[in-house]
């Protein structure tokens, strides 16, 4: 079960290319990463670092997406446009801190779901 955070189609694609071992990794760089990348856009938006704030939502834009974090991508490259254009979008900003810990729970538990 993936939920709404969660497009399954991107880890299965992960799985048949690695096995679960490369899920599990992949996964796990993404909950440590991201969680420091969701606090770095926080203190770059409170900072009114506009150019921060686009550098680190295109990288967590392209790690959620890399693992089917469908919402979260969306989110973060909203923000991403909005902060190249010199606009920080604090209900954004606020909304990917959301939408990080649901994607984060939901590859949580993919992890603990055995592979189909």
């Amino acid at each position: 079960m993936t939920g709404p955070f969660l497009d399954g189609i991107a880890i299965g694609r992960i799985r048949r290319i690695g096995g679960d071992a490369l899920v599990s990794n992949m996964v796990n760089m993404f909950l440590e990463h991201g969680a420091e990348r969701v606090a770095a856009i926080r203190a770059a938006a409170e900072a009114g670092d506009v150019k921060a704030v686009e550098h680190i939502a295109h990288s967590l834009k392209s790690s959620a997406g890399n693992l089917g974090g469908t919402r979260l991508q969306e989110t973060a490259e909203m923000l991403e446009q909005k902060a190249a254009q010199g606009v920080i979008d604090d209900d954004c900003a606020a909304r990917i801190t959301r939408e990080f810990d649901e994607t984060a729970a939901a590859l949580r538990r993919t992890l603990e779901e055995p592979a189909p």
